[in-house]
């Protein structure tokens, strides 16, 4: 599940470097608002078992909500760069683009970002903290588009790091290491070699 302003062609070197996984790929529109994709991808993956979700910044507030609402069906997730806490850029943004439909479905306080946090893991999570980049819009650490302290806002899944900037982290070698072994991990704990969706 891709970022805002992004499509799923930005998994395309993790797709095909991560081998014995079949993906099922979920674009959406951010314009159209968080519970809309939301609706939409739902519907598209309500058959599908043995989901493995791989998520980008807004990508892993979806899969998290979708975990949730097919908890039987979903395996894991490794979340990149997702902001639990909200944007904090979005948040200073607004003032200057108060239509705009993303910036209000990821500020801190926003419905989605609210409903996510009080939304239980069920499964195997980790989420990749990306430490490298900076944007002036944000006061804290961050890596050019989310704050580290949104990327740690949880406290009950598996934090990573990778040196590596919000867009670039899904060209770096680190994360496709941590996605295997999460993977990895996920099938060893069921003791079978199911072949995973992918997301």
């Amino acid at each position: 599940m891709h970022g805002h302003a992004a499509n799923s062609d930005s998994f395309d070197f993790l797709r095909r470097n991560l081998p014995g996984a079949s993906s099922v790929l979920t674009d959406y529109a951010t314009e159209q608002g968080f519970s809309a994709n939301y609706d939409a991808m739902l519907t598209q993956l309500r058959d599908i078992d043995d989901m493995f979700f791989i998520a980008h910044s807004l990508g892993g507030t979806y899969a998290l909500h979708l975990a949730n609402a097919l908890p039987a069906q979903v395996r894991g997730a490794v979340t990149i760069s997702t902001p639990y806490g909200g944007s904090q850029a979005a948040q200073m943004v607004k003032f200057m683009l108060p239509f705009n439909q993303v910036l209000r479905d990821i500020q801190p306080g926003s419905p989605p970002i609210e409903e996510a946090n009080r939304l239980p893991i069920l499964h195997p999570w980790t989420n990749i903290v990306t430490t490298e980049g900076r944007s002036s819009l944000m006061l804290h650490a961050n890596d050019g588009v989310v704050t580290q302290q949104s990327m740690r806002r949880r406290e009950d899944i598996r934090l990573a790091e990778v040196d590596s900037n919000h867009f670039d982290v899904l060209l770096n070698p680190d994360t496709l290491r941590l996605i295997a072994e999460a993977i990895h991990a996920v099938r060893a704990e069921t003791g079978d070699g199911r072949r995973l969706s992918g997301q």
